[in-house]
């Protein structure tokens, strides 16, 4: 059995992490997951153990867990991790889509303990046709979507180590005392940069359909896998970004949906995640603010116009979009959870409709242990009354797109997948 000790990095959980765990209500855990579909055989369990071992001690806080202490704020505490523990192998007979993804749904729903250990596990899914896949799963406490790709390059050696950032044009001392001397004002920036956010994306509620209900424990998956160069180009053409293209194709995916129920809406809500991580900092702790963007979905409207619509919105809101509103969102969460109401105000909230992630991957191809990584598909966690969420990754030239949809819309799934495949081949050869 391999082992490692790392020091890590005890200290106060941030607020953001804190919101995190409030969070995290169920009815399945909060966990953020990435596939990475492979080429051949997995790297054995000892292969991998070895690797995580090699790597954990440049990434101190992925040996560290959750105490939360009689008295006092949860801290990060640094633990004896055993690597082994955190590498295990599920046979699965079959190298289908659907079986794979079946299988990282059971995997995202295993519970975590973050005060027994840190919360992370590398599982092999062996499929016996040769062409296997390896899932990183993750509590979302320990880092934000931005950062699951970056987390599976630091413990599994996919890529090379982030360029360093450029080093900066003062000298040590002078560059010290600048700091200390804006460190008093860093607080009250940021309260205002976070104010300025939520209020770039304050309107009318969410509209209320059949959707919005708590969700069930159970959840599936579905996958688009989409020509990224075409999906930009077109994005370009009409003066948006990848992002709108991604916004109208999930709202009209959803609307469309609705239609088949016999409802209407003429726009939906969507959440759009905006990291406060910046090129340079390999700290890529969870610290993702929100932006909303209310999307048209009006039948009788193109669906070029809708591109167009949307994104003159979010480009009005982008421009307030600094991720700082995560610490203030958090300590809302906090107080919600302290009073035992946030499960209660999730699952009633007409903020948004529903959640889309777009999560920039490699753009050259990357291989684990030097077997070549095929695909990466990431999943998202879900929580309260919105029923599924849209998670984008480019990779290779590839755009994937991953629909997680509440157990209870397991039926219609295919048909939402395909209308989002629909849509944007509408916009890219329109």
């Amino acid at each position: 059995m391999t082992r490692r000790t790392t020091r890590g990095d005890a200290r106060l959980l941030t607020a953001t992490e804190r919101g995190e765990l409030a969070f995290d209500v169920g009815p399945d855990p909060r966990t953020i997951g990435v596939v990475l579909r492979l080429a051949g055989a997995a790297p054995s369990e000892e292969t991998l153990a070895a690797i995580l071992a090699a790597r954990l001690p440049g990434s101190p806080r992925w040996a560290c867990r959750v105490l939360h202490p009689a008295r006092g704020r949860p801290r990060w505490e640094p633990a004896a991790v055993d690597v082994a523990a955190h590498v295990r192998t599920v046979a699965i007979g079959s190298d289908a889509e659907d079986d794979l993804l079946a299988a990282a749904v059971t995997v995202m729903r295993e519970p975590w303990d973050v005060a027994d250990a840190p919360p992370w596990r590398v599982t092999r899914l062996v499929t016996g046709a040769g062409r296997d896949a390896v899932v990183l799963t993750l509590h979302h406490v320990l880092t934000d979507g931005t950062g699951v790709l970056a987390t599976a390059s630091a413990l599994l050696g996919l890529t090379a180590p982030p360029v360093a950032a450029p080093a900066p044009l003062l000298a040590g001392p002078v560059r010290q005392v600048l700091g200390a001397a804006r460190r008093p004002f860093a607080a009250g920036r940021s309260v205002v940069l976070g104010a300025a956010e939520v209020a770039a994306g304050l309107g009318p509620p969410a509209p209320r359909t059949s959707l919005t209900a708590p969700l069930g424990p159970g959840f599936r998956l579905a996958v688009v896998d989409l020509d990224l160069a075409r999906v930009r180009a077109t994005a370009r053409g009409q003066g948006a970004t990848v992002n709108d293209v991604l916004l109208v194709a999930a709202a009209d995916a959803l609307a469309r949906l609705l239609a088949r129920r016999g409802e209407a809406v003429d726009r939906l809500v969507c959440s759009v995640p905006v990291s406060r991580w910046r090129p340079g900092d390999t700290d890529r702790r969870a610290r993702t603010g929100v932006l909303r963007v209310p999307v048209p979905a009006a039948p009788e409207l193109a669906a070029t116009e809708r591109l167009r619509r949307t994104a003159a919105r979010s480009r009005r809101r982008r421009r307030f979009a600094t991720g700082e509103s995560a610490p203030l969102l958090a300590r809302v969460f906090a107080a919600f959870a302290f009073v035992g109401r946030y499960g209660w105000v999730l699952e009633r909230q007409r903020v948004i409709n529903t959640v889309v992630s777009n999560l920039r991957g490699p753009s050259d191809p990357i291989a684990l242990a030097g077997v070549p990584v095929t695909g990466v598909v990431p999943v998202a966690p879900g929580a309260g009354n919105i029923p599924v969420y849209f998670t984008a990754l480019s990779y290779a030239g590839r755009l994937v797109v991953t629909l997680r949809a509440d157990e209870r819309l397991a039926a219609e799934l295919p048909a939402l997948a395909a209308d989002l495949r629909a849509v944007v081949d509408e916009l890219v050869d329109g």
